[in-house]
């Protein structure tokens, strides 16, 4: 007989839709949380989105499917966060939970004594992601932020799990899939405890169309057909995305204003300079050049930049 699924303080029956709100541990952070267990076995999806409060078609994509979606269509569980920083959401603030200033998803696997990051970190991987069997976190280019469409898959970890992650990944209708070597994230710590995921990106400089909302959906819809939580066939694209398996994410090492000096796709050369940052005065304070051969995935939009801010990606 199918169980009832409990997170935080709500508890879903089979066959029930249940809306509310977690808060994790003594941070302060109230998510809002919908629960949808379906009436057959299957596994449980854990659907994330607004880690970052800026990135709005995911944003969007990910409320409209959490009202959508009924325990009808369910075979297994969904547990969906709509956004998870609702604070950083509403002040527009972009990459950072405001009560603490940190970057949400660069804190894994946690602390549970330690920052409010950190103890967010901890809850979300302990009392969530430890209780799911797949997760699709969902993020796009941020407020000052411009990227193509692609999906990362863990490439750190169980490489085994890492290809499971891979295999549904193909799911994704992207221009490009990144295989990537960060591993302070939440769908990395997925990776050391056997549990596939995937990191979805898409639109950017705090602007959302209808057009990129339906993209995302009918991403995370393909993926949940592929993990068995949705009926009907996987569609799989026409033109498999383009594999990335090296990439370099560049953050600014002083404060000043960004300049960058090539465009999103361009194919740039080892030792071509990518952007400088001046100060005030004009002076060059830092000069960013490329490693190796590749393609620019990424890139800060803003002027303004502060040291440690991430500013261009590109990889191969």
């Amino acid at each position: 007989m199918k169980e009832s699924i409990t997170f935080g303080d709500l508890t879903c029956a089979p066959g029930e839709k249940v809306q509310g709100y977690m808060t994790f541990a003594d941070t302060g952070i109230k998510s809002p949380m919908t629960l949808i267990n379906g009436t057959e076995e299957g596994k449980t999806l854990l659907l994330t989105t607004g880690i970052h409060g800026g990135e709005y078609p995911s944003i969007e994509g990910v409320i409209e499917l959490a009202e959508e979606l009924k325990p009808k269509d369910i075979h297994g569980a969904l547990v969906i966060f709509h956004p998870v920083n609702v604070d950083g959401f509403l002040d527009r603030v972009s990459g950072i939970y405001p009560g603490s200033g940190e970057n949400l998803n660069r804190q894994y696997p946690g602390d549970p004594n330690g920052t409010i990051g950190q103890k967010f970190a901890y809850a979300l991987t302990n009392d969530v992601i430890k209780k799911c069997d797949f997760m699709i976190d969902t993020h796009g280019g941020d407020l000052h932020e411009t990227l193509p469409p692609y999906v990362y898959y863990p490439g750190v970890g169980d490489q085994k799990v890492a290809e499971l992650s891979r295999q549904a990944a193909l799911a994704v209708h992207a221009k490009y899939m990144v295989r990537s070597q960060c591993d302070s994230n939440a769908y990395h710590m997925c990776n050391h405890f056997g549990i596939p995921s995937m990191l979805m990106e898409m639109g950017g400089r705090g602007l959302w169309t209808r057009e990129e909302v339906e993209a995302y959906k009918f991403n995370v819809k393909n993926v949940m057909r592929y993990v068995g939580l949705l009926e009907g066939e996987v569609i799989l694209p026409e033109n498999p995305a383009h594999v990335i398996t090296n990439a370099a994410y560049i953050d600014a090492e002083v404060s000043g204003c960004w300049y960058p000096m090539v465009k999103l796709e361009e194919k740039v050369k080892k030792g071509q300079l990518l952007g400088v940052i001046k100060d005030f005065f004009g002076n060059v304070l830092e000069e960013v050049y490329a490693e190796f051969d590749a393609l620019i995935l990424f890139y800060t939009t803003s002027l303004a930049i502060k040291a440690g801010d991430p500013i261009i990606t590109y990889g191969i």
